[in-house]
């Protein structure tokens, strides 16, 4: 039997009468009383009550009888029960009740209750109290405001603050009627209800009923963005604060608490208000009092999340140890998700702190965070908290290592992927992948787990959000620094976003930075140059460090960035032309001692200055200055040194920048940077290359003896024998060096000839080296000593080898004939060049180069001093090496040099009687007359022509060509242009007096031409000179063969310089046997054997013929010339007077066989022996 069946019966008839009489008040109050009694009894069986359908009654009751005090009251503590009291547990039977309640417009019933009271504080208690269950439902919530059941609540509290228990329930009914209700929650702030609550909680510190429900509002009214301003206004922080403080063991009060301060953090003054009141301290120990709460845990870490949005807040946290609880309850809690999106979200603001960073790390939270974004990969506010504190987190260098360890970076790429439309996700996973590719194996992790692509993808999906564009930009900056990740980049189009992100964003410094950075390492890959070019990357580039001079990093970037697009030679001029040389070198004055800008300033440089126009775009805009200042502030930076040398390397190919640099001290800091980095093969090369350049200058040259910069290229090429590089810059180097004089000797001293030659014989192949190497040796055997250097050194050889390898390199050609042209300048190293074939390769070079004229004269210089040796002679003919001389001559008869070397080695081949004929088949005859004839007034040519004639007038045939080519003149006219120029007049004697041998036509045509005149001028100018004294009494022994001849000669007074030619020189056979000759045949006229003696010319015959008993010719030219003078008397008187008799006879006995000899002698004795 049912316990309550008892009291069921009479309450049904209690209800039944109470429905029959509905106006009579004294069975409406008795009825309510009965209920009232009948619900104390039964309420823990609500379900009873409500089969009764008691509700109904009271409220019709309560409607019928407003005045009615006691029914109102007996009422209104019924229906409180009926709807289910009091008690969190009954909330669903809250919600049961409330909800017939409201069906029977009981809501109503209780406002109008309420209003009709004002004054009593039961009623006011027990329907406030009725509202606070009512309210658990959200339609009800509604109708409460509709009907002003806010109002009414504000106002109980406010008529009866020192009621307790009208407290704590208008706490609770307004924290239930504003939950998750917009309007309810502007209501009570428009109707002042925030402040009651907070002065309730003031005003009963120790009444945990109020505190509970106080915080319940709060939490519950700060939903609302105004009501959180509201609340800080009226000093509610305060409150909830000391009720968490005050009440650490209440789990309601820690809940509602913990809630109140997550909603109120929303705002950023209050987060500060919350710190000032020390409001973090409670949050973190409710949730370490009540780990298994999940609802602690959830507000916690969301309070948390929100007050950590203020930095100082962050350390506040870390420093009250609120971090692990944090974790612990991501940890507790892992399939809770608003745990574990607040979680994240705690984790994400605190760890915008550097020691929070490592904090979460050394308590193990890094793992949680990860977990949570692979437990839940749909849950997109998980998902951005959790990249958001993974990207914090990052910043620290071992939590990147902890993030690839524990397998984090796969679910920040799952997530970019799977909300590609959700900015904020994007944003942070981006700046994850930013901080953790900062470690070179994270950047090999996300190249391999696919998480370029959705960097790239993100940037493109979002052009007009900077954070993402930032972080993009950021994160491929760092995964760029991998070789294979710029070629993904490259593949998945990475570039053309970073560069749209710098055009769009062009005042965004981080972008700027980020974007110079990618680029930088981007185009570190050559393919990647050329794209960044084609999508017109360089300009943004430019324009960054133009609009953000004073950044640094955008500064240090762009240099870099643009130092390896300047790779590519279409690139350089494209940096040109977008006016990109100009901010290079402002940063490097903006920033002198930044060493990285410093770096990538000079290294960009040194790549744009291979192009020409650059070169001089530099020096315009004074960039030079930078460059030599950079290396001078940094001489121990060996990249600075290394891009500087190479940058003064190419700027140097200018000639007006050879000087700007010498005026800006610039060669000094190139020579000791290759002092001080010698075993640094770059910087030696390039140091080395531009010494090269600088060295074209001969101040230039100068400046690097007098600086010592010959020593360090000499022990570059020592240290690095095997570097190509370096010794193609060293022998170039040395090579223009070596153009000064002193420079010449510096060399030698500094023992640096062997290592041209060294480097020439180890890299035969290298056409730069022996280019150099040539030119080098060129240059330094013009000293007379470094030709004899060269060939102990065995360096001939290598020049002829290089000839022989490359007979198609014209520089090679040239600087090889060159310095065989000089090294030939010694006796013994003519006969060495022949030894090693040397003549061959310039015969070659001649003939394989027509119309170089540097070849042409090079190879006629070789030639003149090789074949200054008999055996020479003969192997340039054999090498048919004359012909290519005469055709040089031809081909250029305007230059001078060509003329003059040309003239100068025919001279000498045709000492040989084969090579004369040789010379006359060629028309070489004809060169060295038309050259004569051009250059009338350049001596060398004119001695070398002379000279030339001499020795070609030895064959008859030549007599009668030059002749013919009026050869004779040239010689007269060089001997009366230059009477002071020794060499001429001696060659010029030479000449005449071969060409007139035995030629009457010859001696005809010298006398015409007034050829016997320069001669005799010749002999009495230069009375000292053996030469001269000899070939001219040679000339006048063959000239005057002819009688007309023999007249001119003495009428030109030419017998005197005869005869003081053999009295000066008694000694010199050759000028006593031409003298002597040379009176046989002008004393065979009258007139001129009285001269003869008159002049005393008998005795200086008499002479020679005692001085040289055994010379055959002097004694045969003594007697005719005797026999001739003697045909006059006095004469004949004279000899005997000179004991002149007697060499004749020695003369005879000595030459008995000789038929001139005796029959000479024998006429002149039977002449003075008759007489």
């Amino acid at each position: 039997m049912n316990p309550n069946q008892n009291q069921k019966e009479p309450i049904e008839e209690t209800i039944k009468n109470m429905n029959n009489s509905p106006n009579n008040q004294e069975i409406q109050e008795n009825g309510c009383f009965i209920l009232q009694k009948f619900a104390k009894e039964n309420e823990d069986n609500p379900t009873e009550i409500k089969k009764l359908d008691a509700i109904k009654s009271l409220i019709k009751a309560m409607n019928n009888f407003p005045n009615n005090e006691e029914i109102q009251i007996q009422a209104s503590e019924a229906l409180l029960i009926f709807s289910g009291g009091l008690k969190i547990e009954e909330i669903e039977n809250r919600k049961l009740q409330g909800i017939e309640i409201s069906k029977l417009n009981g809501i109503k019933t209780i406002m109008s209750t309420i209003n009709n009271y004002p004054n009593n504080q039961n009623i006011q208690e027990k329907c406030i109290s009725i509202l606070i269950n009512l309210a658990i439902h959200p339609e009800n919530r509604i109708e409460i405001r509709k009907l002003k059941g806010i109002e009414c609540v504000i106002k109980s509290m406010n008529n009866f603050p020192n009621n307790e228990d009208i407290q704590y329930k208008g706490c609770g009914a307004l924290g239930n009627i504003v939950a998750y209700n917009e309007e309810n929650e502007t209501e009570i702030r428009e109707l002042k209800g925030i402040e009651p609550v907070i002065k309730s909680m003031n005003n009963f510190l120790n009444s945990e009923d109020i505190q509970k429900y106080g915080c319940g509002a709060l939490w519950n009214i700060s939903a609302d963005k105004k009501n959180r301003i509201e609340v800080r206004e009226l000093k509610g922080i305060e409150p909830i604060i000391k009720s968490m403080n005050n009440f650490p063991n209440n789990e309601d009060i820690q809940k509602y608490g913990c809630g109140a301060l997550w909603n109120i953090a929303f705002d950023n003054e209050n987060i500060i208000e919350i710190r000032n009141l020390k409001g973090i301290e409670p949050i973190i120990k409710s949730m370490n009092n009540f780990p298994n709460n999940q609802l602690i845990q959830e507000n916690g870490c969301g309070a948390l999340w929100n007050i950590a949005f203020d930095n100082e807040n962050e350390t506040e946290i870390r420093e009250l140890k609120g971090i692990e609880p944090v974790i612990k309850a991501m940890n507790n809690f892992p399939n809770n998700q608003l745990i574990q999106e607040n979680g994240c979200g705690a984790l994400c603001n605190i760890s915008f702190d550097n020691e929070n960073k490592i904090e979460i790390r050394n308590l193990k939270g890094i793992e949680p965070i990860i977990k949570s974004m692979n437990n839940f990969p749909n849950n997109q506010l998980i998902q951005k908290y959790g990249c958001g504190a993974l990207c914090n987190i990052s910043f620290d260098n071992e939590n990147i290592i902890e993030i690839r360890n524990l397998k984090g970076i796969e679910p920040i790429i799952k997530s970019m992927n799977n909300f590609p439309n959700n900015q904020l996700i994007q944003k942070n996973g981006c700046g994850a992948l930013l901080n953790i590719a900062f470690d070179n194996e994270n950047k090999t992790e996300i190249r391999e787990l696919k998480g370029i692509e959705p960097v790239i993808k993100s940037m493109n999906n979002f052009p007009n959000n900077e954070d993402i564009q930032e972080n993009g930009c950021g994160a491929l900056c760092n995964i760029s620094f991998d070789n294979e990740n710029k070629i993904e980049i490259k593949n998945l189009k990475g570039i053309e976003p970073i560069i749209k992100s710098m055009n769009n964003f062009p005042n965004n410094e981080d972008i700027q930075k980020y974007g110079c950075g990618a680029l930088l390492s981007i185009s570190f890959d050559n393919e990647n140059n050329i794209e960044i070019k084609n999508l017109k990357g360089i300009e943004p580039i430019i324009k960054s460090m133009n609009n953000f001079p004073n950044n640094q990093l955008i500064q240090e970037n762009g240099c870099g960035a643009l130092l390896n697009i300047a790779f590519d030679n279409e690139n350089e001029t494209e940096i040109r032309e977008l006016k990109g040389i100009e901010p290079i070198i402002k940063s490097m004055n903006n920033f002198p001692n930044n060493q990285l800008i410093q770096e990538n300033g000079c290294g960009a440089l040194c790549n744009i200055s291979f192009d020409n126009e650059n070169k001089i775009e530099i020096r315009n805009l004074k960039g030079i200055e930078p460059i030599i200042k950079s290396m001078n502030n940094f001489p121990n930076n060996q990249l600075i040194q290394k891009y500087g040398c190479g940058a003064l390397r190419n700027i140097a190919f200018d000639n007006e920048n050879k000087i700007e640099i010498r005026k800006l001290k610039g060669i000094e800091p190139v020579i000791k940077s290759m002092n001080n980095f010698p075993n640094n093969q770059l910087i030696q090369k390039n140091g080395c290359g531009a010494l090269i350049n600088l060295a074209f200058d001969n101040e230039n040259n100068i400046e690097i003896r007098n600086l010592k910069g010959i020593e360090p290229v000499i022990k570059s090429m020592n240290n690095f024998p095997n570097n190509q590089d370096i010794q193609k810059n060293g022998c170039g180097a040395l090579w223009n060096i070596a153009f000064d004089n002193e420079n010449k000797i510096e060399i030698r001293n500094l023992k640096g000839i062997e290592p041209i030659i060294k480097s020439m014989n180890n890299f035969p192949s290298n056409e730069d080296i022996q280019k150099y190497g040539c030119g080098a040796l060129l240059s330094i055997s013009f000293d007379n000593e470094n030709r004899i250097e060269i060939r102990k050194l065995k360096g001939i050889e290598p020049i002829i080898k290089s000839m022989n390898n490359f007979p198609n390199n014209q520089l090679i050609q040239k600087n090889g004939c060159g310095a065989l042209s000089n090294i030939a300048d010694n006796n013994e190293n003519k006969i060495e060049i022949r030894k090693l074939k040397g003549i061959e390769p310039i015969i070659k070079a001649m003939n394989n180069f027509p119309n170089n004229q540097l070849i042409q004269k090079y190879g006629c210089g070789a030639l003149l001093n090789i074949a200054d040796n008999n055996e020479n002679i003969i192997e340039i003919r054999n090498l048919k090496g004359i012909e290519p001389i005469i055709k040089s001559m031809n081909n250029f008869p305007n230059n001078q040099l060509i003329q003059k070397y040309g003239c100068g080695a025919l001279c000498n081949i045709a000492f040989d009687n084969e090579n004369q004929i040789e010379i006359r088949k060629l028309k070489g005859i004809e060169c060295v007359i038309k050259s004569m004839n051009n250059f009338p007034n350049n001596q060398l040519i004119q001695e070398n022509g002379c000279g030339a004639l001499w020795n070609l007038a030895f064959d008859n045939e030549n007599q009668i060509e030059i002749r013919k080519l009026k050869g004779i003149e040239c010689v007269i006219k060089s001997m009366n242009n230059f009477p002071n120029n020794e060499d001429i007049q001696y060659k010029g004697c030479g000449a005449l007096g071969n060409i007139v041998a035995y030629n009457e036509e010859n001696e005809t045509e010298i006398r015409e031409l007034k050829g016997i005149e320069p001669i005799i001028k010749s002999m009495n100018n230069f009375l000292n000179n053996e030469d001269i004294q000899e070939n001219g009494c040679g000339a006048l022994l063959n000239i005057s063969f002819d009688n007309e001849n023999k007249i001119e000669i003495r009428n030109l007074k030419g017998i005197e310089p005869i005869i003081k030619s053999m009295n000066n020189f008694p000694n010199n056979q050759d000028i006593q046997e031409n003298g002597c000759g040379a009176l046989l045949n002008i004393a065979f006229d009258n007139e001129n054997q009285i001269e003869i003696r008159e002049l005393k010319g008998i005795e200086p015959i008499i002479k020679s013929m005692n001085n040289f008993p055994n010379n055959k010719d002097i004694q045969k030219y003594g007697c005719g010339a005797l026999r001739n003078i003697a045909d006059n008397n006095e004469n004949q008187i004279e000899i005997r007077k000179l004991k002149g008799i007697e060499p004749i006879i020695k003369a005879m006995n000595n030459f008995p066989n000789n038929k001139d000899i005796q029959r000479k002698g024998k006429w002149t004795l039977e002449k003075l022996q008759n007489n």
